[in-house]
């Protein structure tokens, strides 16, 4: 009997044993399941903070896009542009002289109205002081006008092809940007021959061109959407561009802007390009205002990220959207 007891005793400590060794099993498995999925928690939280957000990967999708179509319809950005400019030429019988010819007479009226009211004293550096100021107004305000009309008049091709529409802007624009490279040429033989002879900061002319037509095409872009979209854009945009004729220097110097407004006068970037434009060629081989430019280099950067946007989003419904 009592051998019997001891060895029940015995059999009851074992399965205690037993017992405890399962119970600490499951406990640990229970500890290492919730670790991992702490674990996992951990991770998924790290992915999704290194992952980028929706806005980001729509930005970098979007400029991809446009560089890999822009590639591809290289050839018809080309061709279409030569088009351009040879229809120019057989359309206008004055061709290439009128886009010279228009800026002329505009400065002949504001040099006469501007010396006789005794705002300027004349004189040769005033000839082409508004030569320059008007000239490369001309190349802005054109551009930007008839290129946001450009997708509105090509309904026709779109809906034969299907091509993407910020090509017929930057043909617009690549057309004009010819005819003022060849009439700029002749403003820079006239102001040699009124005094101010080419000097070495005219290999700053290069830059401020290229910035003037970031600055034209990034404008140019979203008003491309928008005014196919809603025709009043336009008329909108004409006032604009009246109003900013008058406050752009085009006939006035900006020294005689009170101190006090200087900052709004410089925020018009096309004030300060025909600034950059004039210290170059007209005041001794003046170096530009390089942070000047710095900005209006981020406004245009920022007009065409918005522009390109824009084009993203309504390539493929612009047609739907406009009933055509």
């Amino acid at each position: 009997m009592r051998e019997r007891k001891k060895e029940e005793g015995r059999r009851k400590k074992e399965e205690g044993k037993r017992k405890q060794e399962r119970v600490g099993d499951e406990t640990e498995k229970v500890h290492v399941v919730s670790g991992r999925k702490q674990d996992a928690k951990t991770e998924r939280k790290r992915l999704l903070q290194t992952r980028p957000s929706s806005e980001t990967k729509a930005a970098f999708h979007f400029s991809t896009m446009f560089l890999a179509t822009f590639r591809r319809y290289l050839g018809i950005v080309l061709y279409r542009t030569i088009a351009g400019i040879k229809s120019e030429g057989r359309q206008n019988y004055l061709g290439y002289f009128w886009f010279l010819l228009e800026p002329a007479l505009s400065t002949a009226v504001l040099y006469v109205v501007f010396t006789q009211i005794k705002v300027y004293n004349g004189g040769a550096r005033y000839i082409a002081f508004l030569l320059i100021g008007m000239l490369t107004w001309n190349w802005f305000e054109s551009s930007c006008i008839l290129g946001s009309l450009s997708i509105k008049m090509k309904f026709g091709v779109l809906n034969q092809y299907n091509l993407p529409k910020y090509i017929f802007p930057l043909v617009t624009i690549l057309v004009n940007t010819w005819k003022f490279l060849w009439v700029f040429l002749v403003i820079v033989i006239v102001s040699a021959v009124l005094g101010f002879p080419p000097n070495l900061h005219f290999f700053y002319l290069p830059l401020i061109m290229l910035l003037q037509f970031f600055l034209i095409f990034g404008i140019t872009m979203p008003l491309s959407i928008g005014v196919t979209l809603a025709n009043d854009l336009l008329t909108v945009v004409s006032s604009i561009f009246r109003l900013m004729f008058f406050l752009s220097g085009i006939f006035f110097d900006a020294s005689i802007v009170p101190e006090n407004l200087r900052s709004w006068f410089y925020a018009n970037p096309m004030a300060v390009i025909i600034e950059a434009y004039r210290a170059v060629i007209l005041d001794g081989g003046k170096t530009p205002d390089f942070s000047r430019m710095a900005e209006a280099a981020i406004f245009s950067l920022a007009f065409m990220i918005v522009g390109l946007a824009l084009h993203y989003h309504y390539d493929k419904k612009i047609l739907k959207l406009t009933n055509v």
